[in-house]
């Protein structure tokens, strides 16, 4: 029997746990060593996740180390606290940085061209002394220097060859920083001393501040800070959603002198491999990023900082399931440094976590300057008297034709997309839905879509069902929109901003553009503007469906709408003007709408609060959600009953709620049910142990989702 010191290593491959291996290295292994190693016949790149330092090893594969490749620790355990927490395997938040198997190529250095040995000793011409004298000045290609000196290429690449010219590797350090912060009001100094003094120990902070009080300028503040504080610090800012970052870039800029790295499904993969080694290395002092930023190899983690902390996208609902909110907090525990939770509608979980003290809270209650938040008004849609196939009430038609007279902007607010959400038959009432989805198709221009999983067919030009050529769609639209204020304000030049106007954040930076040098008077938007946007001479709101997204089933219905409407509301008077936001509804009376029109959101909070303790839903409860899916709705049924008949309650501290079909029972070709533990405390063993009990047929899948934030 050989006996010799063997690792366990986590691999970004779907299995269920770390792997042993036999360590190869001449020097002792560490925990975030990144190694070469098999599983089966595949090579890839794992992490070294613990030690053992003597075991029998007849069986194990190597586990080579890659020569001066590792990670801080911290960033291996947490990566391993996270898949625990999750029930996920060792390898999902590894994959989420590396974005596949193998460890993210080094990127090759970049070089720049400068002047040669043999300089002194050429003959120089007029245009060859040009291009010497602007050598050494950063340019990355013969071109690029060859543009610059005005001559052509030809010269420069003569000189190069002569060896008058050379090419010199540029040392990678860190980008100058040179500030230029707004000065802060009382609210804001405090906030930001606060958040000062905490650095160097875990703190978390709820940063409460109605919309454009200026939380941004605080967590800049608290950058500078932990900058000032330690030269190599490093900051986390996550943003919920990619159309959010080129305002805030253009902002950070602007306050510090240079771009900070940039992470998020939109970057290109070459711009993503140099992010992920300037983190590593030390060279990356700021990273804005997607969800995914938290498993970027940090070295010197001294700051983070979740922006509209409240927005649901921070969940990954699909694959690996994790919270980005939550799991940033518990970054910032790792690394012992503050967290900052910024919102002006905080989660209910945040504001239970600051009036229960377990987060401090610092509150902004005036908006910047001297902007006031909006007046608030509901436009009661029983009243209102409407032509077929028009959404807009005259109410809000005359309020839109004052401000466009006052030459100010607004804003029509729609909470979905497309030209409308369902195509109907005008002879017969067929509707079109998706054939792998529980789901209606959706109009979007020449073409039916589907929401879930991107299905698209060619709008029809007849129904499918009896020939009847008169197809009718149902509800508002973007599209729908545009043709009704077109014809409203045939003077008026509009805008529409949704998912399929502004598929990139360049799309989204030209539009926030042409809206800020005031080239657009309405712009018809999604949650694409709902928040983080900054509009100056934005006056008016007006809400088409505010009550959309309260009949969904969901506990978190009305505080999502709440969060929902108040953020676009926001966007309305940030500057000197006085805004307005008009919210057109059928139920008025609603408290939600009530809690809106008086700017009450303790109010709300409180009750929703009482409700969830009734039921003992989050935050006063735990939940752990059991999705089984498959192509065989019998099978699934059948393996949904089986998991609820071996669920053995451990006292009064859980209970199971189902199986039942999915609201959206089928989903890209699978039929789905579900099941939802509730208790408090840990679920995390009772699930696991639970789960572990019953055979699960192979053609079927359970997939677990702690803390699930939906329910569809």
């Amino acid at each position: 029997m050989t006996s010799a010191q063997t690792v366990r290593v986590a691999v970004p491959l779907f299995l269920p746990k770390l792997l042993d291996y036999v360590w190869q290295g001449t020097g002792a292994p560490s925990v975030g060593q990144v190694v070469v190693v098999e599983v089966g016949k595949q090579p890839v790149h794992g992490l070294v996740m613990a030690i053992n330092m003597a075991a029998e090893v007849s069986k194990l594969k190597p586990a080579t180390p890659l020569e001066n490749t590792s990670i801080p620790a911290v960033m291996a355990k947490f990566y391993q606290w996270v898949s625990r927490y999750t029930l996920s395997s060792p390898g999902d938040p590894i994959r989420a940085a590396w974005g596949g198997k193998m460890l993210p190529e080094r990127p090759e250095p970049v070089q720049q061209l400068v002047a040669g040995d043999a300089a002194q000793e050429l003959k120089l011409t007029a245009k060859r002394q040009q291009v010497l004298a602007l050598a050494g000045q950063g340019h990355s290609s013969v071109a690029a220097l060859a543009r610059q000196a005005k001559v052509s290429s030809g010269v420069v690449q003569g000189l190069l060859e002569a060896g008058a010219l050379a090419w010199q590797e540029v040392p990678q350090h860190a980008p100058e920083f040179t500030l230029d912060l707004l000065p802060l009001n009382t609210d804001q100094k405090h906030a930001a001393t606060t958040i000062a003094e905490s650095l160097g120990q875990f703190k978390p902070f709820l940063l409460d501040g109605v919309t454009g009080s200026g939380k941004t300028e605080v967590y800049f503040a608290s950058i500078a800070a932990a900058m000032a504080a330690d030269e190599a610090a490093q900051t986390l800012v996550l943003v919920p959603e990619i159309a959010l970052t080129p305002q805030w870039l253009q902002r950070f800029e602007a306050r510090f002198g240079v771009a900070p790295h940039v992470w998020h499904s939109g970057v290109s993969a070459g711009e993503k491999r140099r992010t992920w080694w300037a983190v590593r290395d030390g060279v990356a002092k700021v990273v804005i990023g997607a969800r995914s930023a938290l498993f970027l190899p940090f070295n010197n983690l001294r700051l983070v900082v979740v922006d509209e902390e409240h927005d649901p996208s921070y969940k990954q609902e699909e694959g690996f399931r994790y919270h980005g909110r939550d799991m940033a907090v518990v970054l910032a525990n790792h690394w012992q440094c503050p967290a900052v939770l910024a919102s002006a509608t905080p989660s209910l979980e945040s504001w239970h976590n600051a009036q229960q003290g377990r987060y401090q809270h610092l509150v902004l209650q005036h908006r910047y300057g001297k902007a006031q938040l909006p007046s608030m008004a509901l436009v009661d849609m029983r009243q209102a008297t409407l032509a077929p196939g028009t959404f807009i009430s005259p109410e809000v038609a005359k309020i839109l034709a004052d401000t466009l007279a006052a030459k100010q902007q607004s804003l029509v607010f729609l909470n979905r997309r497309g030209v409308a959400p369902l195509l109907l038959c005008a002879g017969c009432g067929h509707r079109w839905d998706c054939p792998d989805c529980s789901a209606s198709l959706v109009v979007h221009g020449n073409r039916l879509t589907c929401h879930h999983c991107g299905f698209s067919e060619q709008y029809p030009e007849q129904c499918t069902a009896c020939g009847e050529a008169e197809l009718r769609v149902y509800g508002p639209g973007t599209r729908g929109l545009m043709q009704e204020l077109s014809t409203l304000f045939p003077q008026a030049r509009l805008a529409v901003a949704d998912s399929d106007a502004l598929a990139s954040p360049a799309a989204m930076q030209e539009l926030m553009d042409k809206i800020t040098a005031g080239r657009v008077d309405i712009v018809v938007g999604t949650q694409m503007v709902a928040k983080g946007h900054h509009f100056p001479n934005l006056t008016t709101v007006a809400v088409i469906d505010a009550d959309m997204g309260l009949a969904q089933g969901d506990i978190r219905a009305a505080e999502r709408t709440f969060q929902l409407l108040t953020q676009v509301a926001g966007r309305a008077g940030r500057a000197a003007a006085a805004g307005q936001v008009l919210l057109q509804t059928h139920d008025p009376e609603h408290p939600l709408m009530q809690s809106l029109v008086r700017l009450d959101r303790e109010g709300l909070y409180a009750q929703e609060l009482d409700w969830r303790q009734q039921w003992g839903d989050p935050p006063f409860g735990r939940l752990a959600a059991v999705v089984v899916s498959g192509p065989d709705e019998r099978m699934v049924a059948k393996t949904a009953r089986q998991l609820a008949q071996a669920f053995v309650p451990a006292g009064e501290a859980f209970s199971l709620l189902g199986p039942a079909p999915a609201p959206l029972t089928k989903l890209r070709g699978q039929y789905r049910y579900r099941l939802l533990l509730k208790g408090q405390g840990a679920l995390q063993n009772t699930v696991q142990a639970w789960l572990n009990g019953v055979v699960v047929p192979r053609s079927t899948r359970v997939v677990v989702d702690m803390d699930p934030q939906s329910f569809f």
